[in-house]
Formats: C-alpha cells, structure tokens, sequence
C-alpha cells in the first residue's frame, strides 16, 4: 500500500514536472523585448518600431527595447539578432532589404531562410520622390527622359527594398538601364544624400515622403496599394503600379525570430504583436505617420515569406 502510495506521489510529480514549461509558457513572455531595427534611427522601420513600443507595457506587460544595429544592407542587425538566444525575447523588425543583402554575398553571414516570421505588420509602399521642376518630377517625364538616350543616366537612392519599386517599373518599360541603383543600409542616409545633392532620386517609405513632399516631387508609388487619407492629402494624386498598368512591388514588413525559438513562442508573439497593432495609440501614431497597418500572424506570415524570398531572388540582378 504504502509503494502504491510512493508511485502515485511519484507520478504526481512527474506530471507537475512535464507541465511546468507549459505553465512558464503562459507567462510569456516575462521580461524586457529586445526589438532589434536593421537599420539607423529616422528611417520608416524605426518610425514603426518607436510607435510600436511606445504601447508595449499594455501588452507585453514588459517594455520593447528598440536597438538600432544598421549597416551592411541590414545584415548587421540580422546577424546580431541570430547570436541572441533562442528564449523569445528578442525579435527583428525588418524589410525584404538584409533578405536581399544576404543572397547577394558569397558568403553570408546567415541564411534568410533559416529563421521564423511571428508577424507581418504591414506592407511597404516603395515611393519615388524628386526635386520640383525637374523633366522627370512627374512619373511620365521620368519615362520621357529616361527614353531620350542623350540625357545622363539618372541615380536613385534608397534601401534596396525601396530601391526595388522603381526598378521594377522601369524594368517592365525595358528603362532600368538608364538609372543607377545606389543601395543604402537606411532611409536617412539616403534621404541625407538626395537632400545634399549627391543623388538624383530617392526612393522611401510613406512616412518619410510625407515628410518631404513640401518641398519634393512625389512621382510614383511602386505597390498595389492607395495611400492613406493623410498621406494623400500630404502628397496629392500620386499614381500607383496598378493604375499606371504595371506590375506592382508590395515588400511586407515583418516580425522575425531565432530560427530555434520555440513554435508556442513564435505563435504568441505573432498574437501579441496583434494585439499591439491593434491598441488606440499605435493606430492613431501609425495613421499620423501616413502608414497603414496591414497584419498577418505566424502562420499567414511563414506562408508569405516564401513569396518574398522568391521575389528576392527574381529581382537581384537588378544590382548587379
């Protein structure tokens, strides 16, 4: 009786034993989030970033403790998040642009493919802008004056994400040739660049161009999307891919992990990150900013981050 009694006890303990990682799972996550940007402090993921963790404690229950690691495309700043451990407190903000990077080297410093997507938050709209009372300001006087081989090749700027929206356009116009793709590792060195004269064109996020339309020409929006009411009523009737007949570039931005944290970890930060997206604060400061939240969880977003990889991939010998 008294075995009997020993065994129970026994597998009483062992079931408290096997329950207790679910217990702790519950209470995720416990501590500080590192949110790791990829790129330098100004550019449109660090907007979304500082917006987003400015709700966090309502949330999380724990702060979001926005790094800025840029440099080198974005590979930086995702190397830097591959060395953090595996527990789910630290995650990447980020763009198509290291995912680029990385293909783009002989030996990468990590495969983009190894890692897990909790989130998508929202979806680019790669935006060309240009000096006012240039020929090519407005979106038919680029393709003019691109189509007019005794003018001098045009330079555009940006992140390779960004850079990607006007490539694409010109590509399927057979005009890709006569600009000069210059990559940056973030929007505000472009945009320092484009305002000092050293470039022709910049291409930028949403927010950013509203920032510049005052005194910029907005010419283009590489995606299939309308901006928001704000942002048009900042930039004015800018035409987008679908409008002009092309193909348009629609680059998410996403949540990314440690390709070895765990699944329950990844499905509840893609929720909170939900949740987060979803509080008053973040939607009023997201809208100000002329953006537009656009979420998919972990599930939607692994799916999807196949379709970016493959875009990727079709579009690099754009920079080469």
């Amino acid at each position: 009786m008294k075995l009997m009694k020993l065994m129970a006890l026994a597998a009483m303990g062992a079931s408290l034993a096997l329950a207790a990682p679910a217990m702790a799972e519950g209470d995720y996550p416990n501590n500080t989030i590192k949110t790791i940007v990829p790129f330098g402090a100004g550019g449109g993921t660090d907007r979304w970033a500082r917006v987003m963790s400015s709700a966090a404690f309502d949330v999380f229950g724990h702060g979001m403790h926005v790094q800025n690691r840029g440099g080198a495309g974005g590979t930086i700043g995702w190397k830097y998040m591959m060395d953090q451990k595996a527990d789910g407190h630290s995650v990447l903000m980020a763009s198509p642009t290291p995912v680029m990077a990385a293909l783009m080297e002989k030996n990468p410093p990590y495969d983009p493919e190894n890692v897990r997507i909790a989130a998508y938050y929202s979806v680019m709209k790669p935006t060309l802008v240009a000096p006012k009372g240039k020929p090519y300001s407005t979106w038919a006087g680029l393709v003019a004056y691109l189509k007019d081989d005794s003018n001098k090749k045009l330079t555009i700027g940006g992140t390779m994400t960004q850079l990607l929206g006007p490539a694409s356009l010109l590509a399927q116009l057979g005009l890709e040739k006569r600009v000069i793709l210059v990559p940056y590792s973030g929007t505000g060195k472009a945009v320092n660049d484009y305002l000092g004269g050293h470039i022709s064109m910049v291409n930028v996020t949403t927010s950013t161009a509203v920032g510049l339309a005052d005194k910029n020409a907005i010419v283009v929006n590489a995606s299939s999307l309308e901006y928001n009411k704000k942002a048009k009523e900042a930039m004015g009737d800018v035409p987008n891919a679908v409008t002009l007949g092309l193909t348009p570039f629609d680059p998410p931005r996403f949540v990314a992990m440690h390709p070895d944290t765990p699944d329950e970890q990844v499905v509840a930060m893609g929720k909170k990150m939900g949740e987060l997206l979803n509080t008053k604060s973040v939607k009023r400061l997201i809208g100000k900013l002329g953006e537009d939240i656009i979420y998919k969880d972990s599930a939607e977003s692994e799916a999807a981050y196949k379709q970016v990889m493959a875009e990727a991939k079709k579009y690099l010998p754009l920079f080469q």
